[in-house]
């Protein structure tokens, strides 16, 4: 007997979602309760993101995000925009009279992830109640709450832009399955823009979906035409807008690549503009005329980023030295392609989404008309996320996001027919069971028993140490040393900057390169090295995490090095030792 499912109204989705989110909330607050209690964030960047937020409530200019207790006296200019920081930085003003700045701080970085999650749950339920109803919807937000990766991104004390990113981008998607072509245009274009002013990590993604809306718009309709042409010009004049008002006058000469200023901002305006701006001239014509416009677009804003920062060509990290790379960039796992992962991560980053494509694949194959090609659009997202995923391990929490409708979608169909069934018991443990193997922690959880039964192993695989940002730590006794300039390892400096007031010799952010040369150079070079490092830029202390990644790196790079005989116990003679209390970190004075 087929039993009849009742469609869900919008009041009855956004309970559900809502509902979701909550539980979901509470859960990863008891998970994060302890490290919400010791202000122990999850990543490096989220101790810096902090701390560009207090420099900002301090006084220091929202045009600057140069953080100058890094490699001081001039400091590292950051590449983080200040998007990310509004809402931490409102959110601790409003809160400040009623917890005071401790807690307010506390409940800031622990609320402001929960309302991200919030938002991406409901955008992932839009996408999915627009490919096909609100049960899917409802669905989708439901495999949500169980994404590792997703998660990681929006844990209480996790404020650095990924996890905003990954919400912004579903909600553009939304936006470009809208039925108002020229309103959902419009909306499509200003996310995109509001994405790549958060971070340049999003340009292969909307570059993407430029591309399949250029195709669609070649491959002719009006309403294809409409919704391309609004999405090119809002991209074009928001992302001016957004330059204009994120850059101070001053920094329109800094051509630097790896965030949208000067070097991309005119590039990415170039382009969308014409085509905005000629597209009516060719609509009604042919192909060749259509494509010709996009080519010519396309061929104007390279040029134009040739013309006046030929480097941005080669990447933003190009200009990184070979020992930077060697012994930083290339050793930052979130940074790594799939096959540089550890299995149990490969696995993590690539089972979901192949859920997902078989969900598109499905939902395609069972639409018609305007659905149909919705499908098809979603599906060729996924693919491009996919891909972008497995070439860099950061980007994969956006393809899992990006994956919920079609996995909701599969889930949702195999229900409807699993509900058929005749016998209850039956139908309530295969429903269980397809729930278990459809979501993201069960497509990990299938593909390494697929692993363990192959006899695949981590013996091939890069070893990858955990990487310990700092350890809970009593930072006392480091605090009431006078103010001073100090060598620590790049992974703990974000902490300390937290922790303390004294300044550090680099941290692992690319624009610092000649700072982190120098922490590399210092410790796995000869002593001597870093003693007249140390005397050239005025540091008066050494000091190291002993069982951090770092450390091992250095200490069996350069067995006779700086760091390998600091583990081993053998200083050189111009470094004295002193205690912390409560810390497990090590701490040396200069005293020649």
């Amino acid at each position: 007997m087929t039993r009849s499912v009742e469609p869900m109204s919008a009041v009855q989705l956004r309970f559900g979602v809502t509902a979701v989110w909550l539980l979901a909330s509470g859960i990863l607050l008891s998970i994060s309760r302890h490290a919400i209690i010791g202000l122990t964030m999850w990543d490096a960047d989220d101790y810096l993101r902090l701390q560009e937020v207090r420099d900002l409530l301090a006084g220091q200019s929202f045009f600057d995000v140069t953080q100058y207790r890094i490699d001081p006296p001039a400091g590292v200019p950051m590449h983080w925009s200040r998007i990310a920081d509004l809402p931490l930085a409102g959110l601790m003003l409003l809160l400040r009279p009623l917890f005071g700045t401790m807690l307010a701080e506390r409940v800031t970085v622990s609320l402001e992830p929960l309302l991200i999650l919030g938002g991406s749950l409901s955008a992932a339920a839009l996408i999915a109640s627009r490919l096909a109803d609100r049960r899917t919807a409802l669905i989708a937000a439901m495999l949500g709450s169980a994404a590792p990766l997703m998660l990681f991104h929006v844990l209480p004390l996790r404020i650095d832009h990924h996890g905003l990113q990954t919400m912004i981008g579903l909600f553009a998607i939304a936006a470009c399955l809208r039925q108002d072509a020229i309103r959902g245009g419009l909306l499509a274009g200003c996310l995109a823009a509001l994405w790549l002013a958060v971070s340049l990590e999003g340009l292969p993604m909307v570059a993407a979906l430029a591309a399949l809306l250029g195709i669609g718009f070649v491959g002719g309709g009006c309403e294809a035409s409409v919704r391309f042409r609004g999405f090119c010009a809002a991209l074009s004049l928001a992302g001016a807008v957004l330059f204009a008002l994120l850059h101070a006058p001053g920094a329109y000469r800094l051509m630097y690549c790896d965030a949208v200023g000067p070097a991309w901002a005119g590039p990415m305006a170039l382009s969308p503009a014409l085509v905005a701006l000629l597209l009516p001239f060719v609509a009604h014509r042919g192909v060749a005329a259509r494509v010709s416009l996009l080519a010519i677009a396309a061929a104007a804003g390279v040029a134009l980023l040739a013309l006046t920062a030929p480097a941005c060509l080669d990447g933003p990290f190009a200009a990184l030295d070979p020992l930077v790379r060697y012994y930083w960039y290339d050793n930052v796992p979130e940074g790594l392609p799939v096959w540089r992962q550890p299995i149990d991560n490969a696995v993590l980053l690539a089972g979901f989404p192949l859920v997902g494509i078989a969900g598109c694949l499905l939902g395609w194959a069972a639409a018609k008309g305007r659905a149909r090609r919705d499908w098809l659009l979603m599906l060729a997202l996924l693919f491009c996320a996919y891909a972008v995923g497995l070439m860099v391990q950061r980007a994969g929490a956006f393809a899992h996001a990006v994956s919920l409708p079609g996995a909701a979608y599969l889930l949702a169909r195999l229900l409807d027919r699993i509900g058929q069934w005749h016998r209850a018991i039956v139908r309530i443990f295969a429903s269980a069971l397809a729930i278990a193997a459809l979501s993201p922690v069960g497509a990990m959880a299938i593909g390494d028993l697929a692993l363990s039964r192959s006899g695949t192993d981590k013996a091939g695989a890069r070893p990858v140490r955990p990487i310990c940002t700092a350890p809970c730590d009593d930072f006392t006794a480091l605090r009431r040393l006078p103010r001073a300039s100090i060598l620590a390892g790049l992974d703990i400096t974000p902490r300390l900057l937290v922790e303390t007031p004294h300044s550090y010799a680099g941290s692992g952010h690319h624009r610092g390169r000649d700072g982190i040369h120098r922490v590399i150079a210092s410790f796995i070079g000869d002593p001597a090295i870093a003693h007249r490092l140390m005397i050239e830029r005025h540091m008066d202390y050494v000091l190291i995490e002993p069982n951090g990644n770092e450390s091992a790196i250095y200490g069996k790079a350069a067995p006779n090095g700086l760091m390998a005989r600091l583990l081993g116990g053998r200083p050189p003679s111009w470094l004295k030792p002193l205690p912390l209390p409560g810390s497990h970190l090590l701490l040396w004075q200069r005293v020649g």
